[in-house]
């Protein structure tokens, strides 16, 4: 299969004439690691070029691709980067060609996609494989590229989106996890509403058997939810998720102020309820990144891990603030008031 595929790339690059129908699913590519090249054959949306639609029909005729040849190739290879680590490597060819459907009579007018065929060399196997490229395009369903990588038996699919533009294959699990660590607390730490509910829900009542017993209830609820929700089993939009998570955190504040002291058995339960919500709201969010294609298991994990040393990190913050402030003395005033006589 992958010599077909080279064999079939270097013969298309060798024949200027443009293609006539798919050669493989719209948004998505091959990369094919041989010795120190890489093969790629990629399918991109006409509406993610500029400058090339002379009729502003949507779609890329031949006419168009042959004006417009060398100023697309251009285009195409300033916004298509490959690399091995630092190493750029040397590109060898670019070859563009119209993909045109069959039996579409829409097609005479040109296709809405285009083939991009790429060699590219390094100076040494592409074992740290990046692809970065911003040509998405103006749709919804085109907002996205999903590739397929391939070197010996080792293949692996990720799908790279307009949010996050770059992906690196053939990555050890470890560094995997470390990577969605690194992103799980990014994203309680910058997530004002997550910041929010967890400091209401330390709030309540003090003591570590409360805050331990609350946030494990948190961290299981959201757990459940974020895990569900990666693996497809439970899916909810944004646009309901995120009001509900706001919803939660305005029950959690009117209960302190309700109840000047919590108790856990009645708090933990509705903090768990919470906690599924929040899950929803954190699968949504690692969605726009997208789960490791070849390590799913190792980018949720870490995202989980790194939700709850962010989680800790806000505790240990709000605990040393409450400390600091306890040993702070009252200043005496400037000018105290003469008394009254």
């Amino acid at each position: 299969m992958r010599r077909t595929l080279a064999a079939v790339s270097i013969a298309l690059t060798a024949s200027a004439a443009p293609l006539h129908a798919h050669l493989m699913p719209a948004q998505s590519g091959t990369l094919n690691v041989r010795d120190r090249a890489v093969f790629g054959a990629l399918s991109i949306p006409v509406s993610a070029l500029t400058g090339f639609d002379d009729d502003g029909n949507g779609r890329l005729s031949m006419i168009e691709l042959q004006r417009h040849q060398a100023a697309l190739q251009q285009q195409v290879s300033s916004r298509l980067q490959l690399r091995n680590g630092t190493d750029p490597g040397t590109r060898e060819f670019l070859q563009l060609s119209v993909e045109l459907v069959e039996n579409d009579p829409d097609s005479i007018g040109g296709g809405t996609h285009l083939l991009v065929l790429v060699k590219q060399s390094f100076a040494n196997v592409p074992l740290q494989l990046n692809i970065r490229t911003d040509l998405f395009g103006a749709h919804g369903a085109e907002q996205q590229l999903a590739i397929k990588a391939m070197h010996d038996s080792a293949t692996e699919m990720a799908v790279i989106r307009a949010r996050h533009p770059d992906h690196q294959f053939f990555q050890s699990p470890m560094h995997v996890a470390a990577q969605y660590t690194a992103l799980g607390m990014e994203h309680i730490l910058t997530g004002f509403d997550h910041v929010l509910f967890v400091l209401t829900i330390i709030a309540a009542a003090a003591g570590w058997r409360y805050w331990l017993t609350v946030l494990t209830s948190f961290t299981v609820a959201h757990s459940i939810t974020l895990t569900l929700g990666m693996l497809n089993v439970v899916r909810v939009p944004s646009s309901i998720v995120e009001p509900l998570i706001l919803a939660s955190i305005a029950v959690m504040f009117a209960l302190n102020i309700m109840h000047k002291t919590a108790s856990v058995r009645t708090r933990a339960p509705i903090v768990f309820a919470c906690g599924l919500l929040h899950g929803l709201g954190f699968a949504s969010s690692i969605a726009d990144a997208g789960l490791h294609g070849a390590h799913k298991l190792a980018s949720l994990a870490g995202f989980n891990a790194g939700i709850e040393l962010g989680q800790a990190t806000i505790v240990a913050a709000s605990v040393l603030a409450l400390a600091a402030a306890r040993q702070l003395k009252p200043v005496p005033p400037l000018f105290p008031s003469a008394p009254y006589s």
